[in-house]
């Protein structure tokens, strides 16, 4: 069928001329008004047709049989168009629209009544017809009325429809009383306007138009079609957010009611289908994914029904509830799959965000985001979420503790500007406890004595002890509901917290009987009392502090029960009493926590300090050796007890150990400097955490990752995943750890005998007993080695656990004995660099560098005892031979390289080559061999060519060196940059020309390495040495320096001409000579190597080993190949396909088969010719694994 609009031409084409004949009659002059039509009121005519007028739709059809009458025309300038899906053309009469308003154009403006003109009834008129009414209804002194923008059409009344006439009062209108134009009126193309509609109606019923694009340009600006609110230059308001979801089509509704119904029905999977074609056809359907996440929930797939309903608050992001509950389920899957925990932890902080973004008053958001950021360290964006809570909910006790230790935790940073923190805690706890004292108790948000622990540490924090004791004890006596004794307050002793009467008594405001006796000193929890008595020992008032002292007496008969439950109130008490002076009664109280293990490093610093002055160096030593193995963070407690030790030792004059732990402590102290200035350079790079910022560019991975996890295909019900049983769930925000809580330690796990220290001031039955220990130990570790080597299966891929344990362990026992090592070489095992030290002496803390520069004067480590144990040449270490331990090692550095831990194996080689006792040449070449067995492994190509330097340096004039650095160069799968360096390209330079002097002048002396001293040994050979000459010339060879390298094949070639190697060289360097730009005969070139190569084809296809027939084919064809010359390439491409070798036995070089290399290039080759019936013959028969 055709267009409507083409038929529509067609007709009124016709009717123009059948009507050509006809006479024209004269036209009924008009008003005073001109008869040509204002271009914009024409147009303006044309523009209404979009809008519907009085909700009235198009009529039935004009046609009445099969008669038509013609209808009289106006001017077009009074056409009133009816709003309706019909497009009228009239023949335009009047010349071009001009950029101007015509002068008889009323504007109306937006604050004026408008006037609107009704030519017809209201729809329930019966006479109403058509798509419109008769042209001749319509008067022509009334102007074409103006439409305001934004009044509704279809709500207008009759009585809202008025005419202006000019002058006179405006009346409502009635069709019936118009006169109606005469017949002589009517124009030729508004009497074709009948049979024109009446085809255009047929075809619209079938194929409607679309409507016509609203007005633009100075149409739009005179009309007042749309108008926006004027906005500020500056800016002003503009409405953001996401745009309103499409409603969803039918087929999308037809598979959510399908997966409803099988949902209800319990067609699990067939109603995932449904829904996973609906999420296909629209991903933005909100019901789709809420559904989705209903029946991952019902198949028990806690993962997937997370993804999908994040997925869903993504769509409608305004949803609070949503952002929770996802939130929720995102922190129990953290819990339940450890393996996702980063994961789903930024999906929960995410989605708390999302949530204050949309309610930043929101108190489970809020809490929910600031104990996620203080999980992960992110301090100070904690600190802001804790302080909106706890500034506009005072009572919000959970708040206030969490905002009290972020504080705390930030003011110990040492940074100034969270310095006023704890004060911001102490007046945010105040306001609270104000409101609990003026409204009372809230059991939503328990006020509790944990909270006068709180407040009360916090003011001793900032060293406000008189007001932590004032403090603690009125909010004791209001929790204790006798607030109203305030008389205490004026009391300078504790008096109140007494146990017995006796001093109450005295006290003339005090009634006896009045409160109960539980209300007064039993009634105080213990850790509040121990307060008391720290906060008095502060405050100078020892006596006081003494009477609270005894409840947690370490001497007393009960302490057993006080160091199981309580043994943290004894470490704060023996602590307070240090920092006192009073070392002796804090030693009493450090005593009872040693044998438990209850001490951390800065106890047990404390704890020997107060053992040198008592005396007692022995446990002194004990103490500072217990805190240098404690594996905690405390770096400075460690450093601290390296230091006495060493001042102990240099007392002692014991200087070896007081260097070694004096450097330890350098070493210590700098690693926490460098840790340290580092996490300040983070966190100015960081900014303020950047938790907003970063949310912005992880929404669409994590939205991303939503999707990938929520729409994958189910074959079947998935099993519930339960990692770990998820914690129970609570109503209110989880409590944090209290500011300044000891920490709960790990017990600390024995130390290996085999690697303890050994100590100086044990006495000497100790010191024999845990050398017997130390020996038994070590004697159980050679048995397992032994018993491992035996017991090792051939397809082992490594060394057993059991192996490698034992062998650390007596390995570090071998390096730890300093007689086996120079001072130099056992301090650089242990990573101290006197040099180094030297240089950076002046930045760490002043004694211990004093210390470490007077031992490093005072130390003589080459006096003449160390020299004399060297020289005696022990053959064996604790019953076992040197040979055994050198096996160790070598093993040891094996075994850690095939676990991937290269460093650690280069240093075990280290550590076997600079002891004294593997000094002969055999030991050594097995080091060097092993050292680079690990660096093979590694892909190390760097470490493969010195271990292979040293072996062509020790075994200078023979050739299985030179072979030995091309098979460690061949085997190590890396680029060849260190096979051709610089220095290796000096020193085989210099090896060929020594090689000359001697040949020449009967002797040469070696001059040495460039990077050693001269040997000064004398070369021996009385020939050439051809593996130099060709190592050399390869060398040349791949840094393209092929005239040089031929000069060294030549003579290669010379002294062996029958050599293949050496022929295929020659060839090949002539054939890429000649591919070089430089080359002047080229011709020449490829001649001269194209001969060389065919001798080495003839030499080598006359071997009776396949697989060296067929290298000699494939290097010939791909010499071919490479100058352009497919046709002979091919040839011997085929014949490499046709001489096959056994290639079963795959040797330690590689495969000897090059079937699939001489494949691929003959079908690069049949691909440019064009040959693709070829290219899949050689693909399906060589190239497919």
């Amino acid at each position: 069928m055709t267009h409507p609009s083409s038929s529509a031409l067609d007709a009124l084409q016709a009717h123009f001329a059948r009507n050509s004949e006809e006479p024209t009659t004269p036209t009924m002059p008009h008003s005073s008004r001109s008869s040509t039509a204002s271009p914009i009121q024409g147009l303006s005519a044309i523009a209404g047709q979009n809008t519907t007028y009085m909700g009235q739709a198009a009529g039935p059809s004009m046609e009445q049989g099969h008669g038509r009458r013609p209808l009289p025309t106006i001017a077009p300038r009074r056409i009133a168009m009816q709003p309706s899906n019909r497009v009228l053309l009239p023949k335009p009469n009047h010349p071009s629209p001009q950029p101007y308003a015509p002068s008889d154009f009323n504007h109306v403006t937006r604050n004026e009544p408008v006037a609107i003109y009704r030519p017809y009834p209201p729809p329930s008129t019966a006479s109403t017809q058509g798509p419109g009414f008769p042209p001749s209804l319509i008067p022509t002194n009334f102007p074409v009325p103006q439409l305001s923008v934004g009044v509704p059409h279809a709500g207008w009344t009759p009585s809202q429809l008025q005419v202006p006439t000019g002058g006179q009062e405006n009346s409502p209108m009635n069709v019936a009383s118009h006169v109606a134009a005469t017949e002589d009126e009517v124009d030729p193309m508004d009497t074709a306007t009948d049979a024109l509609l009446e085809r255009q109606n047929d075809l619209n019923k079938e194929n409607p138009l679309p409507k016509l694009a609203p007005t633009r340009g100075f149409l739009k600006k005179y009309f007042q079609d749309e108008k926006k609110p004027q906005r500020s230059r500056g800016g002003g308001s503009r409405k953001r957010g996401p745009r309103k979801a499409a409603e969803p089509t039918g087929d999308i509704k037809y598979r959510l009611n399908m997966a409803s119904q099988a949902l209800i029905n319990g067609r699990i999977d067939e109603a995932l289908e449904f829904v996973q074609e609906a999420i296909r056809i629209n991903g933005e359907t909100y019901r789709a994914w809420i559904l989705l996440a209903s029946l991952r929930q019902e198949k028990g797939d806690r993962e997937g029904h997370f993804y999908a309903r994040y997925t869903a608050a993504t769509l409608q992001p305004k949803i609070i509830d949503e952002w929770l509950k996802c939130a929720e389920l995102a922190v129990e899957l953290r819990d339940e799959i450890p393996e996702k925990t980063d994961e789903f932890f930024s999906f929960a902080l995410h989605c708390y965000s999302n949530a204050v973004k949309i309610d930043p008053t929101h108190t489970a958001a809020r809490h929910g985001r600031a104990a996620l950021r203080f999980e992960i360290g992110h301090l100070r964006s904690a600190v802001k979420d804790y302080g909106f809570l706890v500034e506009h909910y005072p009572f919000d006790i959970y708040a206030q503790r969490s905002y009290a230790e972020a504080c705390v935790l930030l003011a110990d940073s040492g940074k100034p500007q969270y310095a006023d923190g704890p004060e911001n805690a102490v007046e945010a706890y105040s306001r609270c406890i104000a409101h609990f004292r003026e409204k009372g108790f809230d059991p939503r948000y328990p006020f509790d004595w944990q909270d006068v622990k709180i407040f009360v540490e916090i003011l001793a924090y900032v060293d406000r002890f008189e007001d932590a004791l004032r403090e603690l004890r009125s909010l004791s006596r209001w929790l204790l509901t006798r607030s109203d004794e305030t008389f205490w307050d004026d009391l300078s002793d504790d008096r109140e917290w007494d146990i017995d009467n006796t001093r109450r008594l005295e006290v003339e405001a005090y009634q006896d009987g009045k409160y109960p006796a539980s209300s007064y000193g039993r009634g105080l929890p213990l850790e509040l009392r121990t307060k008391l008595a720290i906060y008095r020992l502060k405050l100078g008032q020892e006596d006081e502090a003494m009477v609270h002292f005894k409840f947690i007496d370490p001497d007393d008969p009960n302490a057993s029960e006080l160091l199981s439950e309580h043994p943290h109130l004894v470490a704060e008490a023996a602590s307070a009493l240090y920092e006192a002076g009073l070392l002796p009664m804090a030693l009493r109280f450090y005593e009872p926590l040693r044998e438990p293990d209850l001490l951390d490093a800065e106890c047990l610093v404390r704890a020997g300090r107060c053992y040198l002055d008592a005396g007692d160096k022995r446990q002194a030593e004990e103490c500072f050796m217990a805190a240098i193995d404690q594996d905690e963070s405390n770096s400075e407690a460690r450093v601290d007890a390296r230091y006495e030790l060493a001042k102990m030792y240099e007392a002692a004059r014991a200087e070896r150990e007081a260097y070694i732990l004096v450097n330890e402590a350098i070493r210590l102290q700098e690693a926490s400097e460098q840790a340290r200035e580092q996490a300040r350079k983070d966190e100015e790079n960081q900014g303020d955490d950047n938790d907003e910022d970063r949310e912005g560019d992880e929404d669409l991975a994590l939205l991303a990752t939503a999707l990938e996890s929520s729409t994958r295909n189910d074959t079947g019900a998935k099993q519930k995943q339960v990692k770990r049983p998820p914690k129970p769930k609570v109503d209110k925000p989880k409590q944090k750890p209290k500011p300044k809580e000891p920490k709960e330690r790990k017990p600390k796990t024995q130390s290996d005998p085999a690697t303890r220290r050994r100590k100086l001031f044990a006495r000497t039955e100790e010191l024999q007993l845990e050398e017997k220990i130390r020996a038994d130990a070590l004697a159980e570790a050679w048995n397992v080695v032994r018993n491992s080597r035996a017991s090792t299966d051939d397809d082992a891929m490594g060394p057993s656990v059991e192996f490698m344990s034992a062998a650390r362990n007596l390995v570090d026992d071998f390096r730890s004995y300093r007689d086996f090592y120079t001072w130099d070489k056992y301090l650089a095992h242990l990573g101290i660099h006197q040099a180094r030290e030297k240089l950076e002496a002046r930045k760490g803390n002043p004694n211990l560098l004093a210390m470490a520069d007077r031992l490093s004067n005072n130390l003589n480590p080459d006096d003449a005892g160390a020299e004399k144990q060297t020289k005696q040449a022990p053959v064996s270490y604790r019953g076992v031979t040197f040979d055994e331990w050198l096996d160790l090692f070598l093993e040891y550095a094996l075994g850690l390289a095939q676990m991937g831990r290269f460093q650690d194996a280069y240093k075990v080689c280290e550590s076997a080559r600079d002891a004294t006792i593997f000094k002969s040449k055999e030991d050594m070449f097995l080091i060097h061999v092993a050292w680079a067995a690990c660096a093979l492994r590694g892909r190390d190509e760097e470490m493969c060519v010195a271990s292979a330097r040293w072996l062509m340096r020790e075994y200078q004039y023979d050739t299985d060196p030179f072979r030995f650095f091309s098979a460690l160069s061949r085997l190590c799968p890396s680029p060849a940059s260190w096979y051709a360096s610089g220095p290796v390209q000096k020193y085989m330079l210099r090896q060929i020309k020594l090689m000359d002097r001697a040949i020449t002048s009967g002797a040469a002396v070696d001059s040495g390495d460039e990077e050693e001293a001269p040997t000064g040994r004398v070369y021996q050979g009385k020939e050439l040495d051809i593996t130099l000459l060709m190592l050399y010339g390869h060398i040349l060879f791949i840094s393209n320096s092929f005239t040089y390298a031929l000069n060294y094949f030549m003579r290669a070639y010379t002294l062996d001409p029958t050599n293949s190697m050496v022929i295929l060289s020659v060839g090949h360097c002539y054939v890429h000579y000649a591919l070089k730009r430089q080359a002047e005969n080229r011709q020449y070139l490829l001649t001269q190597g194209f001969l060389f190569l065919h001798q080495y084809y003839e030499i080598k296809i006359a071997s009776p080993d396949a697989a060296q027939r067929q290298e000699a084919h494939y290097n010939l064809a791909r010499s071919y190949h490479a100058i352009g010359i497919p046709h002979l390439a091919a040839e011997y491409y085929r014949r490499a396909l046709q001489d096959v070798p056994d290639d079963s036995g795959k040797g330690i070089m590689g495969r000897d088969d090059l079937t699939q290399e001489a494949a691929y290039n003959l079908q690069q080759i049949y691909w440019a010719g064009g040959d693709m019936n070829g290219v899949k013959a050689i693909a399906d028969k060589y190239l497919i694994l």
